[in-house]
């Protein structure tokens, strides 16, 4: 299945004529995933954050996965954050993402598919599974629902991104265990960040936007916050600089 929705009539290089428009989460790694891929990009974006409901009765019409991330280029809807990622490389492949070296590029894809699918679930857990943070992150989830839903999503929210942490596994382990973790992926990025300014050497690429916003939502929590302030010195400057090069420059 296809996930993007292409605009009839579009020429054949897919060129875009005006401003993208970004749906999302504000608080959504994925979603600040494509903010900084349109950043490093230089491509003039809006955002348009979404309530759950709108997620669940709308966009499903508007793309074909129903999730956020999802942008809207000249009518064409695209959908996910890599297939997005993709989707904008190929038309605007400057300044580039993606190494064009095969061996580099299998181990970019392996670095972001180890953010989206591993790290990502430590995000979640930090922030939805543990009672001192739970609520705050639901009430910022909801924020732009009515009274019913934010009073629902108070139990909905947690009790399903429990589930989804326990079956994958983080879920079903100790705080200490989860902590250690985490701890144990800070210093494997210390190992691999030794001698280069980015993952994949001497340029960024999508490995450092990827791993970059998972542990941006990490550190929104106080363990997470603790685990990365005392992460070795050369992780920290790499976030610095992951962050001062992708940072808000085209958002709305």
């Amino acid at each position: 299945m296809r996930l993007y929705r292409e605009a009839p009539g579009r020429g054949k290089d897919g060129s875009i004529g005006r401003v993208i428009t970004l749906y999302q989460y504000e608080i959504s790694p994925f979603c600040d995933k494509i903010r900084r891929t349109l950043n490093w990009k230089r491509l003039p974006y809006e955002t348009r954050d979404v309530s759950i409901g709108q997620t669940i009765f709308g966009l499903r019409k508007l793309n074909p996965i129903g999730k956020v991330p999802c942008i809207d280029a000249d009518g064409t809807w695209v959908a996910d954050s890599t297939h997005i990622a993709h989707w904008l490389e190929e038309r605007h492949p400057e300044p580039p993402l993606y190494p064009a070296d095969p061996r580099e590029r299998a181990l970019c894809h392996i670095l972001e598919d180890w953010a989206d699918e591993s790290l990502y679930f430590f995000e979640l857990e930090l922030r939805f599974g543990r009672g001192a943070e739970t609520a705050r992150w639901v009430e910022s989830l909801t924020e732009r629902d009515n009274f019913l839903v934010r009073q629902l999503a108070r139990f909905a929210v947690p009790f399903t991104q429990r589930s989804i942490t326990t079956r994958q596994g983080v879920g079903r382990k100790p705080a200490e265990m989860v902590e250690r973790e985490i701890k144990g992926h800070l210093e494997a990025l210390a190992a691999r960040l030794d001698g280069g300014p980015f993952l994949l050497g001497d340029t960024l690429t999508m490995a450092d936007i990827a791993v970059f916003v998972q542990l941006h939502g990490i550190r929104t929590t106080a363990p997470g916050e603790r685990l990365v302030g005392a992460a070795a010195p050369v992780v920290r400057a790499w976030l610095d600089r992951v962050d001062a090069a992708t940072g808000v420059r085209g958002g709305t």
